[in-house]
């Protein structure tokens, strides 16, 4: 059940959804995630290798969490074939994409059909500490080791302790917002 304010409406999926100040009582998944769709955010890739093997995805849920000691967490869906492969690698590396690196997310989104280390042949990669790829190029790069994974319903909650950053020329940052690319 909502409650209307303004009368003003937009579609959302299949329905109509009332936009300005609005009261949500009946809180649907898909009227979460087009309130979450309003909200601009940093695109990145997050990558793993080692034992179990090289991994990546296209991540927006990324946060810093402390300056001392720094750490960094990001969120990934449960049922990532890469999640299995981040915990059990015990590393993985932030890689903040730039304006121009937005092929680069649609490979790592899953968007082009690139599956796990085929992602890779994409891109010019290195290593910093942890041995988990580094984009050459990107805004910045973030390289952690696993300090916990935390489960939240249907997501993981990776936190890191970062043990090494790289960081390129000033550049634009690629954003997500509204169901689409931008840059800032």
């Amino acid at each position: 059940m909502q409650k209307e304010l303004w009368g003003v409406m937009a579609k959302c999926g299949e329905r109509d959804i009332p936009l300005g100040v609005t009261q949500v009582r009946d809180l649907g998944g898909a009227v979460f995630r087009e309130a979450m769709s309003r909200i601009a955010a940093s695109v990145h890739i997050v990558t793993t290798d080692g034992l179990a093997g090289l991994a990546g995805i296209t991540a927006t849920a990324v946060a810093p969490i402390t300056l001392e000691p720094p750490m960094m967490l990001f969120c990934i869906n449960k049922t990532s074939p890469s999640a299995e492969r981040m915990i059990e690698n015990g590393v993985f590396c932030i890689n903040t994409l730039t304006g121009a690196q937005e092929t680069l997310a649609d490979i790592f989104a899953g968007r082009t059909g690139h599956r796990l280390g085929e992602r890779f042949t994409h891109g010019e990669w290195t290593k910093l500490v942890t041995g988990s790829p580094v984009l050459r190029g990107a805004a910045a790069a973030f390289d952690c080791r696993l300090a916990e994974a935390k489960e939240v319903t249907t997501h993981f909650i990776m936190i890191g302790a970062v043990e090494a950053v790289d960081f390129g020329k000033e550049a634009s940052s690629l954003t997500y917002a509204h169901r689409k690319y931008g840059t800032m």
